[in-house]
């Protein structure tokens, strides 16, 4: 959960960062109340549960009305609520420094100043700068999570707030009402996706993300629009914006991890039991999305 997709995948974790510190503005700013929010939400009836699947924005500005009566009674039903990670661990600061050391930095001795193109590096420098980051301390972090960072500090910079995304409000409430927990993947499998990346991948990602930033308000205005609206064509689009150039990245992003998520997901439809399960936006919608597998798969899936 999780921007140009480039930027998007990297803030759908990095709302596993900066839930793990791991997308989205004073955008639009249309009136609260003149906007109508509807977002998507899918049912799968069990042999005797059901399974709800409902996607997230992982930040959010404060007026969006994702709460629906529809979205407000799922989650009422449902016994089990599932997430992606386990947020609650990603609080924990210990949890997040040893997963930062591990997979985010540079080997001792490099610097991203040693292993960027002169110009790269420069504009780096340029970009950072512009959002408050300090260049130094992006220095010792590897491509990927340097990206990330400065994705994140960008969609904070315009209004959103990584405390009033989704899954935050979701997990409060679960806990506050007694019910179970649940998870489709650890912390470090998901940091993983970007850390096996090589070195040149994500030096590439990190090198069109530069580029893309100054276009991201726009493109993320669109998106939450159309995530507002439960406009999914739209939201496929604005969501895959930039991956069509990283296939290996895509792939590792969604379909990589739905493969392994569905086998788990069947199982909570056979259980019984009533899941709610919350996963970034990007899951759920176009042709490898988690719907459309298991709509191939035979699964009968309520929605649109």
């Amino acid at each position: 959960m999780k921007l140009p997709e480039g930027l998007r995948g990297l803030v759908g974790i990095a709302a596993g960062l900066a839930a793990l510190s791991l997308a989205l503005l004073p955008v639009a700013t249309q009136d609260a109340t003149a906007q109508v929010d509807a977002p998507a939400l899918w049912r799968v009836d069990g042999p005797k549960g059901r399974v709800f699947l409902f996607g997230s924005f992982h930040l959010l500005p404060a007026d969006v009305k994702w709460r629906t009566p529809a979205v407000e009674s799922a989650l009422k039903e449902a016994e089990v609520v599932v997430f992606e990670t386990d947020l609650a661990s990603t609080q924990d600061p210990q949890v997040s420094r040893a997963l930062i050391a591990k997979y985010g930095l540079l080997p001792p001795g490099q610097t991203l100043r040693s292993v960027l193109s002169t110009s790269t590096h420069a504009e780096l420098e340029r970009t950072a700068t512009d959002l408050g980051v300090p260049p130094p301390s992006l220095e010792p972090l590897r491509p990927w999570l340097a990206a990330l960072t400065l994705g994140v500090q960008l969609i904070v910079s315009q209004g959103f707030d990584p405390n009033n995304g989704v899954e935050q409000q979701v997990l409060s409430w679960a806990k506050a009402n007694g019910k179970s927990l649940g998870v489709l993947e650890t912390n470090e499998t998901q940091l993983r996706v970007f850390a096996e990346l090589t070195r040149e991948q994500e030096t590439s990602l990190l090198t069109v993300s530069l580029q893309q930033v100054r276009e991201m308000p726009k493109m993320l205005e669109e998106m939450l629009t159309a995530y507002r609206k439960g406009d999914l064509a739209t939201l496929e689009r604005t969501l895959n914006v930039g991956l069509e150039e990283f296939p290996t990245l895509r792939k590792r992003l969604l379909k990589d991890r739905h493969d392994k998520w569905l086998p788990q997901i069947e199982k909570m439809i056979a259980s019984g039991r009533t899941h709610m399960i919350v996963v970034g936006a990007a899951h759920l919608v176009g042709p490898d999305s988690i719907i459309a597998m298991l709509r191939a798969r035979g699964v009968k899936v309520e929605g649109p």
